[in-house]
């Protein structure tokens, strides 16, 4: 599963980190940037891309311009979270949220055997996704292929003279394969949506969830999957495989909320200092501060009461009058 991921990087960076040996001219290649989504919702670089958020994806260039050859990429803004092409209602009333497709069913399924079929294939690019830790509540982790860019100076505006383009076999950022569908039902642009392929969780990945994303290890299966011209449904359903190459950390529990849009987002938290800080708050009293205070109030209020009546009582008065009486007598 891949309900939330980062991508705090500008198009310009990453289509640099995308540089590819194109495997028909064997040149290396830096593949343009077209905004598909301009007139609804360009991308902006986030640290919690969540469901029908804006994101980066890789295409081949054929299902832009039939002019190109196939093998050719391109990257592209897009839409997470599938809309079919034949929905026709406001986006805001379609209630269907296709962030992710299960493998096991991608060629059975309507929705996603279309795109599958007319070779409407992307690869979704990302720093790393996050996942919750299954069977406890709240404890999110960062799951990465490649080391994040963390300590790159001036991260997130890396340097880009300082990026050199490379064809390496393993991608600098996370590829994940999935769909694509284009809907031209509304009122806008044509709209490009996507969704994730997932598969159940590899060895390394089972601590934490049972699902994962499928990733793309290598510049040739980015190949493979792209190039639906050359590599046929049935060749490269083979790739949609668990990937066990993978790292992780804990992070922020603030990533929770599609609100909390930082870059220490995807930092490794301090776990030694969260626990000490699990133990501080053990002393500090749970009530909510103003019905703490209110009760100390009440509570400082009877005792004054209290105080003042035993003050008035005639039986005290009088008990006070008859010491100070003795003691006038002891000193004759």
């Amino acid at each position: 599963m891949c309900g939330r991921f980062a991508c705090g990087l500008a198009p310009d960076i990453v289509r640099r980190l995308s540089t590819y040996m194109h495997s028909q001219t064997n040149e290396s290649t830096v593949p343009p940037f077209i905004d598909l989504m301009s007139s609804t919702r360009s991308f902006r670089p986030s640290w919690n891309i969540s469901p029908t958020s804006t994101c980066l994806c890789l295409i081949s260039a054929k299902h832009l311009d039939e002019q190109e050859d196939s093998s050719t990429r391109v990257l592209c803004s897009m839409r997470w979270s599938l809309v079919p092409h034949y929905y026709k209602g406001d986006l805001t009333d379609l209630k269907l949220v296709l962030n992710n497709c299960r493998s096991e069913t991608i060629d059975e399924k309507p929705i996603f055997k279309r795109p599958l079929r007319n070779g409407y294939r992307c690869v979704v690019l990302a720093e790393g996704f996050f996942e919750w830790k299954k069977n406890v509540s709240k404890v999110p982790y960062f799951i990465y292929q490649s080391e994040p860019f963390l300590k790159e100076r001036n991260y997130p505006n890396i340097n880009l003279d300082k990026i050199q383009p490379h064809t390496d076999e393993k991608p600098r950022l996370l590829a994940m394969a999935g769909l694509f569908d284009v809907n031209e039902n509304l009122d806008s642009d044509p709209l490009y949506s996507c969704t994730i392929c997932t598969v159940d969780a590899s060895e390394s990945m089972r601590t934490i969830h049972s699902r994962m994303p499928v990733i793309l290890s290598s510049q040739e299966e980015i190949d493979e999957w792209l190039d639906f011209g050359r590599y046929k449904t049935e060749e490269v359903l083979s790739l949609l495989l668990p990937h066990d190459d993978i790292h992780m950390y804990r992070v922020t529990p603030n990533v929770g909320s599609t609100k909390t849009n930082d870059k220490n987002n995807i930092r490794p938290i301090d776990i030694d200092k969260e626990n000490n800080q699990n133990t501080l708050d053990s002393f500090v009293i749970k009530k909510a501060p103003r019905k703490y205070f209110e009760n100390r109030v009440l509570k400082d209020e009877t005792n004054l009461n209290l105080s003042r009546k035993r003050s008035s009582n005639p039986t005290d008065e009088n008990s006070s009058q008859e010491i100070k009486r003795s003691s006038k007598r002891l000193k004759q």
